[in-house]
């Protein structure tokens, strides 16, 4: 091996180490994140309440945008669901998943009464699609 082929196999090497040490020097350092605001029980209560409140209009909504495909009404139940879960979520400064665990403390503490409902369609795949 020349001289040249040396200094550079030597410069990448260099370099390499220059970064490994850089990294575990910032890993070393960093500070760990604070731990995200949970909801308090009283807040869940609000939250899945307020959800229960908007499910029959996403499930209308649904029904008018499919009429006739239950799977497809779910799917798209479940789409706006998501959607004013994820905006309530940023809303209130907490994970989703708290929001989610929030409405199906709610769904479960009483018996689901129509038009809400605790199940999903089963799936049954069009034999054609647009």
């Amino acid at each position: 091996m020349s001289p040249h082929w040396r200094r550079v196999s030597l410069a990448g090497w260099l370099a390499f180490a220059l970064c490994g040490a850089t990294a575990v020097v910032r890993a070393a350092t960093s500070r760990a994140p604070a731990p995200e605001r949970r909801l308090s029980p009283a807040e869940r209560t609000e939250v899945g309440r307020a959800a229960a409140a908007e499910e029959p209009g996403w499930r209308q909504r649904s029904r008018h945008s499919f009429p006739g495909d239950a799977w497809s009404q779910d799917d798209d139940f479940g789409a706006s669901e998501r959607s004013w879960v994820v905006g309530e979520a940023q809303r209130r400064g907490v994970p989703v998943s708290d929001v989610f665990e929030a409405i199906d403390a709610e769904l479960h503490a009483a018996p689901v009464q129509p038009p809400r409902k605790a199940t999903a369609s089963p799936c049954k795949p069009r034999p054609f699609y647009d």
